[in-house]
């Protein structure tokens, strides 16, 4: 949902918060189910994300590590800064995540608006990988 210059989504995956923590924070799980990158969880650390085609490639930051409940990081998409929050919270025996994206543009919003569910079901996909 768009809140304001903000786009809300929640998901609740049955995994824990520390496994979906890992997927959210490995580069390696992070290229299979949001963009390739070269992410490292470290504050001030700065990365790539590759939103090609539509996006081209971002220049990140990390803002916030608190492990295993919040990552927060600057994305710059085409010039315009914005933060992406991600907040974990167990439900039980699985986790909730939260993705606050702030400041976008109001030409881009749509885009990540529209964007994010599809992303959430490919780290489905990511987690299930384990069980299998």
């Amino acid at each position: 949902m768009i809140e304001g210059a903000t786009v809300v989504h929640e998901a609740r995956y049955p995994h824990s918060v520390e496994r979906v923590w890992r997927a959210i924070t490995d580069q390696a799980e992070l290229a299979e189910w949001l963009m390739p990158n070269n992410f490292e969880a470290v504050e001030g650390r700065t990365f790539w994300l590759d939103a090609s085609p539509d996006f081209g490639t971002m220049d990140c930051e990390v803002l916030t590590v608190e492990p295993p409940h919040r990552l927060r990081c600057r994305w710059t998409i085409q010039g315009d800064p914005t933060t992406v929050t991600f907040s974990l919270a167990a439900d039980g025996e699985g986790t909730v995540l939260r993705v606050e994206h702030e400041a976008i543009p109001a030409d881009k919003r749509p885009s990540f608006e529209g964007g994010w569910p599809e992303k959430f079901d490919d780290l489905t996909r990511v987690l299930e990988q384990e069980d299998a």
